[in-house]
């Protein structure tokens, strides 16, 4: 698959035309919630997303955090109940060593894991990494902040570290590792409008009740699929795309996005997380 096209970083969660509304994405923000264990990144006014992969680790992206968390004021939150429950510093930052920059001049390895202070609550979910190859027609289920709006018109709604939405889409193509392992490193999707129609990369749309995509500013949320029983991190989402001669605004129908696949990172996310602090999902 060829990247053509103009990338920008990503990260809100956009829903689809009316009567479907930003409003009807949002989580609950309570501990039963499954997506209790995805939280909102916040420093120097931004707000970005990352999940729990251990009790003192986060997976998110490598170009939405800062080399030192310490002089930035970084910090984890989750919204276990209403507001932010949680803050937890950030000590530490783990970039992939084959990250040098956004699409700079690739978007491969654009992954991180933070280190935080302390150990999350055991009320949070710990989420395992998904092992399985992803397939053309993969569906992804997408959690994560930031601002919002709707397919038909764009973002309306500004980014909020408390307020987290969900939404789908499916894996329409691939990108190999730029290192030439022959691993597939990159999804892209598109956001289709009405249910039947297709986009520049042939997907069908999941319908407007769920399908989303991301718009330009933050990144780093989860892309998961249901694997032996258990919610998996497939993915970190990363970039919006625009296609030549298509629509040129971000959050509407007619752009794409995607993200980095965490199979292609798996050993060195074990890696830096340690063989004591693996994720609780089998």
């Amino acid at each position: 698959m060829f990247l053509c096209g103009s990338y920008r970083p990503a990260y809100a969660l956009l829903a689809g035309a009316y009567p479907d509304t930003p409003a009807a994405r949002v989580d609950p923000n309570t501990p039963n919630s499954p997506w209790a264990g995805v939280g909102s990144i916040t420093y120097n006014g931004g707000t970005y997303t990352g999940t729990l992969i251990a009790r003192r680790y986060v997976l998110t992206a490598a170009h939405a955090v800062p080399v030192d968390p310490a002089g930035m004021g970084v910090l984890f939150n989750l919204n276990l109940g209403p507001g932010q429950s949680q803050h937890i510093p950030v000590i530490r930052v783990h970039k992939h060593p084959n990250f040098v920059g956004f699409n700079t001049p690739n978007l491969n390895d654009d992954i991180a894991v933070l280190e935080l202070e302390r150990d999350a609550p055991a009320a949070a979910p710990i989420y395992g990494l998904s092992a399985a190859p992803m397939a053309p027609g993969t569906v992804l289920t997408l959690v994560g902040y930031g601002a919002s709006g709707n397919g038909s018109t764009g973002l309306s709604i500004d980014r909020d570290p408390t307020v987290k939405r969900t939404g789908q889409n499916s894996a329409d193509a691939f990108v190999a590792d730029d290192e030439g392992s022959g691993e597939n490193e990159l999804y892209l999707f598109d956001f289709d409008g009405e249910p039947g129609s297709s986009n520049f990369l042939g997907g069908k749309t999941l319908g407007n009740a769920l399908e989303t995509t991301f718009a330009s500013g933050d990144s780093g949320s989860p892309a998961f699929i249901r694997e032996n029983g258990f919610w998996k991190v497939a993915g970190v989402n990363t970039f919006v795309q625009f296609f030549p001669g298509g629509m040129r605004a971000t959050g509407r129908f007619g752009t794409g996005a995607g993200g980095q696949i965490v199979r292609a990172y798996r050993r060195w996310i074990l890696q830096v997380i340690g063989a004591g602090d693996r994720p609780a999902a089998p």
